[in-house]
């Protein structure tokens, strides 16, 4: 598997196969601005590219982790040959990796969930993560539709919601990416003091933020939204235009101003906002369900049910899997990993 394609090369093939913006050459580029070391590897065939980021361990040990990647090109295969072509990719994956203190690797195709595709990642040595890296579930919100009915599908207290915001007064706002120090300060506060302090939830550090919100180019924008009342930010959420997918990847409240109900007012600006960009899909990353084996606080079931309320399909993913390379030290680091959590 060399590493041999450009970043228009990469990008092409990621966007032609409905790829995250997690397998973006410019996520790979955030991750090196974050100390990271990324790896990018290309099928022979050119046919699967995976870009994994590596992680140090103690001891000189260390693991590769590819978030929602492998992408592979659609092929006319039998299952026969499907599995073929996946474990002569695995066995390419291995071959590099050999020798380079490596203890195990992670992946997490974008595949949703089924009994039968855990069982062929179990057949081939796989240990499926018992937590989430990014969520394994969400919903997915089809914005090809007119606004109209994206209005009418909606669960009706949300649509009162909306209008009460717009009565009220609530301005909505966006920012692309660079955006000034202002902005950016404006948004941490909000995460670090607001939603973060209210629901007990971890956050990035203030750096991982400013670096994402750096990235701008032709094929993926970060976009920070606010929404503003008597002149001042109650809310805010960071975007992710990909191709014809908008993420709603961070967001963050002034729990002071909850009855003008501004996060409602946000989501729908943002949803318009994707559909005039062209893009067909809303993800809203991440919601808790009868799927979630991760250990969440009662807070995630209130993003949920807020998330539900705009519509949508739920879309469960097949989560993260892990491939020991060296046991003895892939044991001792789970074990590890299970009391820290």
């Amino acid at each position: 598997m060399p590493d041999s394609l450009n970043k228009r090369d990469w990008n092409d093939f990621v966007l032609a196969n409905q790829g995250s913006f997690l397998q973006s050459w410019e996520w790979g580029e955030f991750q090196e601005s974050i100390g990271r070391r990324v790896r990018r590897l290309v099928s022979a065939d050119n046919n699967r590219l995976a870009q994994f980021i590596e992680f140090s361990l103690p001891f000189g040990k260390k693991y590769w982790y590819c978030p929602r990647g492998p992408i592979a090109k659609e092929l006319n295969l039998s299952p026969e040959e499907r599995k073929k072509d996946f474990q002569d990719s695995l066995f390419r994956i291995i071959d590099l990796i050999k020798g380079k203190g490596v203890i195990f690797f992670r992946i997490g195709y974008p595949l949703e969930w089924s009994e039968r595709k855990e069982g062929i990642l179990e057949s081939f040595g796989f240990s499926k993560l018992p937590y989430d890296i990014e969520p394994s579930q969400t919903l997915i919100l089809d914005i090809t539709k007119p606004e109209e009915e994206l209005l009418a599908q909606m669960h009706e207290k949300w649509r009162y919601n909306i209008r009460l915001a717009e009565r009220k007064g609530v301005m909505i706002k966006n920012y692309q990416a660079p955006i000034s120090n202002d902005q950016f300060e404006t948004f941490y506060r909000l995460v670090d003091q607001g939603t973060s302090e209210r629901k007990n939830i971890r956050h990035h550090d203030k750096e991982h933020y400013r670096k994402q919100m750096e990235i701008n180019s032709e094929d993926i924008q970060f976009v920070l939204f606010v929404a503003e009342y008597e002149n001042k930010v109650i809310a805010a959420n960071i975007m992710v235009f990909f191709g014809q997918t908008a993420t709603y990847l961070h967001g963050a409240t002034d729990n002071e101003y909850r009855n003008v109900m501004a996060p409602h007012l946000l989501q729908w600006e943002q949803i318009k906002e994707a559909k005039q960009r062209g893009c067909t899909e809303y993800d809203f990353w991440g919601i808790v369900n009868e799927h979630t084996k991760d250990r969440r606080g009662p807070s995630w079931e209130g993003f949920t049910r807020f998330k539900k309320g705009f519509g949508g399909r739920e879309v469960n993913y097949i989560g993260y899997w892990d491939y020991p390379l060296n046991k003895p030290w892939y044991f001792l680091y789970r074990l590890v990993q299970k009391f820290r959590r």
